[in-house]
């Protein structure tokens, strides 16, 4: 496939005080031979990157109003961007930095995390968070809510929701012509036939087998206990693991991702009419401006974003 001339590489550095613009320079740094013939347009002030040494490519500043605050300027960014991107989604893919989310909502953006505010830009009807590495693929059905409201918002929409998006992710940008989809059961043990909870049997068990009659050439499987789920998946060969992991709740899914990984994993929006890809972590208030912030994440992030647009890196 021949490179994409023309493909603009969307930034969003995130919290302008954070490890955001630190972890993006090092990547471009990086990755400045494979970003030659890109177009990367950064959302956020220059002011963050004056003391970082950026390489020589294409790249063009979009900054936020002057003196705003930084939660402001992070609102601001996701908001400038993810208009950018929609006017030419197919010549352009987005990546973001680690937000504040306290900072973001002091400001009137009052949104969890990205995901949401992306999908009421975008006018998305449902997307789905995932986290991702070279070992697992995990989707969450819900993502930042409290635990104890899971079980509430777990409907048979919002688990159709996923798996769709599931299906498609490993279809479209995974290219499997016939996909691996385990979904991870809400109770120990997968509820043991309603002994230890009723929504494996009541809820999970049905849809899957309404997904599975509706997309017959893939192989969707579970309820799976969630305990030793990823420690079987781990020590399968790679031909047999699956290709991506359904979770009910945040910290089943990212748990095992971060723990297997957390220097090369990332966060991608699926359901969105563009490609939006993440760092998995946060903003590191603590390090922020001591050259102590570990760029794979931002690094994996911009290569995996590039790759599903159908380019190269």
């Amino acid at each position: 496939m021949s490179s994409k001339k023309n493909l603009n590489i969307v930034i969003t550095p995130g919290d302008p005080e954070g490890i955001g613009p630190e972890v993006t320079a090092k990547a471009l740094r990086a990755l400045a031979p494979e970003l030659e013939s890109k177009r990367i347009a950064i959302f956020g002030s220059s002011k963050p990157f004056k003391k970082l040494s950026l390489p020589r490519l294409d790249i063009t500043f979009y900054a936020p109003p002057a003196r705003s605050a930084p939660g402001y300027q992070s609102g601001w960014a996701i908001e400038s961007a993810t208009h950018y991107v929609l006017a030419n989604p197919r010549g352009r893919v987005m990546i973001t930095g680690p937000i504040s989310k306290e900072r973001l909502q002091a400001e009137g953006y009052f949104y969890r995390g990205h995901t949401d505010f992306l999908a009421s830009l975008a006018r998305a009807n449902g997307v789905t968070m995932m986290l991702a590495n070279d070992l697992f693929r995990v989707a969450l059905v819900t993502n930042h809510c409290p635990l104890s409201e899971v079980s509430k918002k777990l409907t048979p929409d919002l688990l159709e929701t996923t798996l769709v998006h599931a299906y498609d992710f490993t279809k479209r940008h995974l290219k499997k012509k016939s996909p691996k989809i385990a979904v991870l059961g809400l109770n120990p043990h997968a509820g043991e036939n309603g002994i230890l909870g009723t929504e494996e049997r009541d809820l999970l068990v049905p849809e899957i087998k309404k997904i599975q009659k509706r997309f017959k050439d893939a192989k969707i499987t579970g309820p799976h206990p969630a305990d030793s789920f990823f420690a079987v998946e781990s020590r399968a060969k790679v031909a047999d693991r699956s290709d991506l992991v359904v979770a009910l709740y945040h910290d089943q899914g990212l748990i095992p991702v971060k723990l297997s990984d957390f220097s090369n994993s990332m966060n991608m929006t699926l359901g969105l009419p563009f490609i939006r890809t993440s760092v998995d972590h946060g903003t590191a208030f603590d390090i922020a401006g001591k050259n102590k912030a570990d760029p794979n994440s931002m690094i994996y992030a911009i290569k995996k974003a590039i790759e599903y647009s159908g380019d190269k890196v």
